[in-house]
């Protein structure tokens, strides 16, 4: 589309991205696909689903904000939108000049618009200028829809000029791929390995610029919860943290939950929002417990950790195998290195697949490569991130944070199984995880319990 800014986009031609940056279709597309999801279809609740992912604004004066940012242009002459993900609306606006920036708009389903944009702007903020990670500059955005012309939050960037990991990784001899391992652990050793991101060791002249605010992940702000007073931080310590998540379940279930059935339990009886509660009696009662140490220096850290590091959010320079940008920080969080620990997933080793899958699990102990990537990978962490490998190597740490990760949603995703089972374990587990503390677990389950819980397990495995 070319445009100066005047033209109705409903009578333009939109080409859309279709993969990676490398295949396009130019499709003629309605105005109206500019604002809904239209990359897949739901089975159930779907207009529920695309509600979620349906971002209405001003294309003419997102154009506009763009141009003010870009030197020298006069008129845009192309905007593509994006393949889309599931939390954001995506543009790639080319001007006349042939400047190209990124324009992103968050979905409802994303969290609150306000908060996770200026959460993003500003860890992409500290990224660059506090620990130096090549990330995108932001070069305009706004947080509030109500004061701006564009109609709705949008975050405007310089666009990534190098190609995607993913579309070359396997391309790649084991030797680039090596040493891209040891320049992710770099740049993780910068923010996880840095000085702690706390009020008290961070320097004067960044405090002024930075304030660590609520939670903006989706969990807490979606459906119902948008409404409620939880309490989505910040916290002081992370007892109030664990504390917090219980309680804000706890004020859900009382108001929103409803019985169900659930037939993996019973053909007859319901599933009660008691169920539930005393459930969610049990972990608050472990809560204070799911925490490091006062005295453990590394895992009470407090670090900026990407929130899903993979193979496409990561652009190199295709010669020099180099690292040139790390995207996708929305809803990034500070937050101790206990609980933001491991291993990225674009170099993790598949586990064991189910038992009767030959051809799968042959599949799985052939792939050496695989293996070899995640101990290199570890391997690096031991040599260049001492404070890291201290939380990663320690088995315990994930028993404890387990039940922490389940509680928020625990309800709608039917995941009391599974917080359940992150109890018993921790219950099963307790003399080693807290071995010398003289602690006695708060957490009991009755013999009747554990036969329910066994009776489930099958079915919940499969399901899983």
């Amino acid at each position: 589309m070319r445009t100066s800014g005047q033209r109705d986009p409903s009578h333009s031609s939109f080409p859309v991205q279709e993969s990676e940056g490398l295949i396009f279709s130019d499709e003629r597309i309605s105005e109206e696909d500019l604002y809904r999801y239209t990359r897949r279809r739901w089975l159930c609740n779907e207009q529920k689903e695309l509600s979620k992912r349906y971002v209405r604004f001003d294309l003419q004066e997102l154009i506009r904000a763009a141009l003010d940012v870009s030197d020298g242009s006069r008129y845009c002459t192309r905007v593509l939108k994006c393949l889309e993900g599931l939390h954001n609306k995506a543009f790639i606006l080319t001007m006349d000049n042939g400047v190209e920036v990124f324009a992103k708009l968050p979905n409802p389903s994303a969290g609150p618009a306000r908060y996770t944009t200026a959460s993003e702007v500003a860890a992409y903020d500290m990224l660059r200028e506090v620990f130096k990670v090549p990330v995108p500059r932001v070069l305009a955005w706004s947080t509030d829809a109500t004061n701006n012309s564009v109609g709705a939050e949008y975050i405007i960037q310089e666009k990534v000029q190098d190609v995607r990991l993913g579309s070359l990784w396997n391309q790649w001899p084991q030797k680039a791929k090596l040493n891209l391992i040891k320049q992710v652990d770099n740049l993780l050793s910068l923010t996880g390995d840095a000085k702690p991101l706390t009020v008290d060791s961070v320097a004067p002249e960044v405090l002024e610029r930075f304030a660590i605010g609520p939670l903006t992940s989706a969990e807490l702000w979606t459906g119902a919860r948008k409404d409620m007073a939880l309490d989505r931080g910040p916290w002081r310590n992370p007892i109030q943290y664990t504390q917090a998540l219980g309680k804000n379940e706890i004020g859900w279930i009382k108001s929103h939950a409803k019985s169900r059935m659930n037939y993996y339990r019973s053909m007859e009886d319901q599933e009660h929002p008691e169920d539930g509660l005393a459930l969610l009696t049990q972990y608050m009662d472990a809560a204070s417990y799911l925490i490091p140490s006062s005295d453990d220096e590394a895992a009470s850290s407090n670090v900026l950790w990407h929130p899903g590091l993979h193979l496409d959010n990561v652009f190199v320079d295709p010669e020099t195998h180099e690292i040139t940008s790390i995207i996708d920080w929305q809803s990034a969080c500070v937050a101790p290195l206990f609980y933001q620990s491991g291993i990225p997933r674009m170099f993790q080793h598949p586990g064991p697949v189910q038992e009767g899958c030959e051809e799968e699990q042959k599949k799985i102990e052939n792939d050496l490569e695989s293996e070899t990537m995640h101990k290199y990978y570890e391997a690096q962490v031991y040599k260049r991130a001492p404070r890291h490998w201290s939380v990663l190597q320690r088995k315990t740490i994930p028993i404890m944070r387990k039940p922490v990760e389940l509680v928020t949603g625990v309800w709608e995703r039917r995941n009391l199984f599974f917080l359940r089972q992150s109890l018993i374990v921790l219950a099963a587990y307790w003399e080693e995880v807290y071995s010398d503390s003289g602690l006695t677990c708060p957490s009991q389950f009755t013999k009747t319990d554990l036969e329910l819980f066994s009776k489930l397990w099958p079915y919940q495995e499969t399901e899983d």
